[in-house]
């Protein structure tokens, strides 16, 4: 019976080992079937499961638009010297251009404008009519400051005008002539032309031999998609 009983308890131990070593290799397969696993979300998901779904941002195209002064002016007292004048008012030293478009190939503002008249007189079409970012000097050579406007974290524009821009007045048909033009990938956003150190100066030539007189014209200005 000894035997028998020694025996027994053998056969226990070993159903113990077989167990542990059971447990052993089973662990494994019981964490890898319980790992958290993602899956597509829009149903009911299990505590412990992650889900996935897709975001994405739809940008649909604005206008390309301009915003400029809705006159120009100037006033002199004739001295007997030719004269320089420009435009004093500040809300004419600048434009708001607004490039909403999504397209980043740049634009540019172009100008023109008709023959300065008063009845039968008139001023001269070539050098008389001059732009340039101031309004201390009709000759400078920089150009008009430009700055996002406040609620735009714009791209400023990369201009490559050159300064001063002679405007060529005509009777009829004015030829259009660039007064700013962006590069490409630049002056994205809304932007304000003429704000801070550099105002937009508008210009005119007054010779001494002018005739007293209201000369006016009639100013175009127009902004095109592209550089």
């Amino acid at each position: 019976m000894r035997n028998i009983v020694r025996m027994t308890g053998g056969l226990a131990r070993l159903a113990g080992v077989c167990a542990l070593l059971a447990g052993g290799i089973g662990g494994p397969a019981l964490l890898a079937a319980g790992a958290a696993q993602a899956v597509a979300c829009g149903t009911a998901v299990p505590a412990g499961t992650a889900c996935t779904l897709s975001a994405k941002i739809g940008v649909t195209a604005g206008v390309l638009a301009l915003t400029s002064p809705t006159a120009l002016a100037w006033t002199t007292t004739d001295n007997g010297l030719d004269q320089k004048l420009v435009d004093p008012t500040t809300a004419h030293q600048s434009y708001l251009v607004n490039d909403a478009s999504a397209s980043a190939v740049g634009w540019h503002v172009t100008v023109s404008a008709t023959t300065f008249t008063s009845g039968a007189l008139t001023l001269a079409n070539t050098g008389t009519f001059v732009t340039t970012g101031s309004i201390t000097s009709e000759a400078a050579t920089t150009a008009p400051t430009a700055a996002c406007s406040s609620g735009s974290t714009c791209t400023l524009p990369a201009d490559t005008t050159t300064y001063p821009v002679a405007i060529t007045t005509a009777a009829s048909a004015p030829v259009p002539v660039n007064i700013y033009a962006t590069s490409a990938a630049t002056g994205i956003g809304s932007i304000t032309i003429g704000i801070g150190a550099n105002p937009v100066g508008w210009w005119v030539n007054e010779p001494a031999k002018t005739i007293v007189g209201t000369y006016v014209s009639t100013v175009t200005l127009q902004i095109i998609s592209g550089p």
